[in-house]
């Protein structure tokens, strides 16, 4: 036999090895696409180092969503949906936790971060869309196992009260992530954005135009609706012209009344209206719910304080 014909007959052979293993190959790779991502176990410990349970909190509506104290916002993402939807949205059993001014959930292939921030992402290559009738960036990296979004929920400028951006935060094993983190982002904009108010408009000493809303519990507010229940509160008692602010403060008469979650813990020795207090010749400071580091504090030029305090305090609270 001639050398060419058996050097023929070799290559054929070869050939035909090469093209059922890349036929073997091919099929393979379509029966692997064709499984679900490897699913992992949920954390045994919930919730995780660092992560707060959540409680309950009112939605906001409108754009007052944008205006939600730290310790608040987190919770509101989270319970934004009902823990049932969320698991139809994500495709299995799911975890929510509060983590700083976050929401945080994870499921067996999916983690996702939810956050309020008064200036966009830093987003690589985004393309433009839309949620729930906002303008949106979203960002979807290689190697297909990340997706951000950032989605403008009012017009305001953002500050360190007013956090006009929601971003939506998706790592892990998920097919389509793009895409579940556009349904995220849409189902969460429309349940806390419905029909409500505009966030009003801030002069430059951060003072806001005054309202006059009927009563209710200010733990959990919008920032501003905190100022006006304040306002409402110290008229009342004290009469005169009320000034209320963007950051959850109102000044009345020489006295202030001031909400906030961000200082240190403070040792509330005493009770008032039914609440832990902390009470001096210049301060008085309540503790507005367990648990959390929400806190009324009363400053002012009049001795009277602790009279005042117990006056407005059964309003405030929701009594």
């Amino acid at each position: 036999m001639k050398t060419s014909t058996v050097l023929g007959i070799v290559l054929a052979v070869l050939f035909s090895f090469a093209g059922v293993a890349t036929a073997a190959g091919y099929l393979w790779a379509q029966a692997d696409s064709d499984h679900p991502p490897a699913a992992r176990a949920l954390p045994a410990q919930w919730p995780s180092n660092g992560g707060t349970a959540l409680r309950p909190v009112p939605m906001p509506t409108g754009e007052m969503v944008t205006a939600l104290p730290p310790d608040t916002a987190g919770q509101v993402l989270c319970q934004s949906l009902s823990l049932a939807r969320w698991e139809a949205l994500l495709g299995g059993k799911a975890l929510r936790e509060v983590r700083g001014a976050d929401c945080h959930i994870v499921t067996t292939t999916t983690d996702i971060t939810l956050a309020l921030d008064s200036g966009p992402a830093n987003l690589q290559e985004p393309r433009e869309t839309e949620v729930a009738g906002h303008t949106a960036q979203l960002e979807y990296l290689p190697p297909k196992v990340s997706s951000r979004l950032d989605v403008r929920l009012a017009d305001a400028p953002g500050s360190s009260q007013i956090k006009p951006y929601l971003r939506v935060e998706l790592r892990g094993d998920a097919p389509a992530l793009d895409t579940l983190a556009e349904s995220i982002a849409s189902e969460v904009v429309a349940a806390t954005t419905k029909p409500g108010p505009a966030l009003p408009p801030v002069r430059e000493n951060g003072s806001i135009p005054l309202e006059r809303p009927a009563p209710t519990a200010i733990a959990d507010l919008p920032l501003p609706m905190i100022s006006w229940q304040l306002c409402a509160a110290l008229t009342r008692e004290l009469g005169g012209t009320a000034r209320p602010y963007i950051d959850g403060r109102c000044m009345v008469r020489g006295v202030q009344a001031a909400y906030t979650d961000t200082v240190s813990p403070r040792a509330f020795p005493l009770s008032l209206a039914g609440r832990p207090a902390l009470i001096t010749d210049n301060l008085v400071a309540v503790r507005l719910t367990d648990g959390t580091s929400q806190e009324l504090a009363f400053t002012g030029d009049r001795r009277s304080l602790e009279k005042i305090a117990r006056a407005v305090l059964p309003r405030l609270l929701g009594h």
